[in-house]
């Protein structure tokens, strides 16, 4: 189990699908700010004259946070920052759940990508602040990364994000029901 804790692999892999994750997030608001702002506004977390300056500062945020996780020296304090915001985000949602708010839009990524906010999504986020958790706490762990290790890991988180991402969008196609007046048809 040392072993793995100390593998530079898995390092860049929980990095690097953080770093992704976070400037996917990032430059999909970029691209629609004003629609970002509105969905701050819809979480009623905030003041309204707080909520466009949060909008704006937000994604500038979590791109800083993507490229420390990509520069050693910067990966814990960027990781713990991940997992801050990822807490900050997680309480927003359950506040609006609690509320009975399922029907608003999680603003996790934009460009047509609506997500309903959920008890599941609260639930993705704990998981996502513990990757990000565990991604600071191993760090100092980890053996010195080869050129292998680096590609190697990138390329692992790279992937499990695509993952991450196409699942995020499955879950968005609604539900076919089959019945057995459909099934007569085939």
């Amino acid at each position: 189990m040392e072993q793995v804790l100390q593998e530079p692999m898995l390092h860049w892999a929980l990095r690097t699908f953080l770093a992704v994750m976070f400037t996917a997030a990032a430059v999909s608001k970029l691209t629609g700010l004003e629609e970002f702002y509105g969905v701050v506004r819809n979480f009623r977390v905030l003041p309204d004259a707080l909520s466009r300056a949060v909008a704006m500062v937000l994604p500038v945020v979590e791109l800083a946070v993507a490229a420390g996780l990509l520069i050693t020296p910067l990966a814990a304090p960027a990781a713990l920052s991940a997992a801050g915001l990822l807490v900050v985000f997680g309480l927003a949602i359950a506040i609006n759940v609690l509320r009975g708010r399922t029907q608003i839009d999680c603003g996790c990524f934009r460009n047509g990508m609506k997500q309903r906010i959920s008890w599941a999504m609260v639930g993705r986020n704990v998981v996502l602040t513990a990757m990000a958790l565990s991604a600071a706490a191993l760090l100092p762990l980890a053996r010195p990364a080869g050129a292998m290790d680096l590609a190697a890991g990138m390329m692992a988180g790279t992937v499990l994000f695509l993952l991450y991402f196409s699942a995020s969008m499955l879950a968005r196609l609604p539900a076919r029901q089959t019945t057995t007046a459909s099934l007569k048809g085939r």
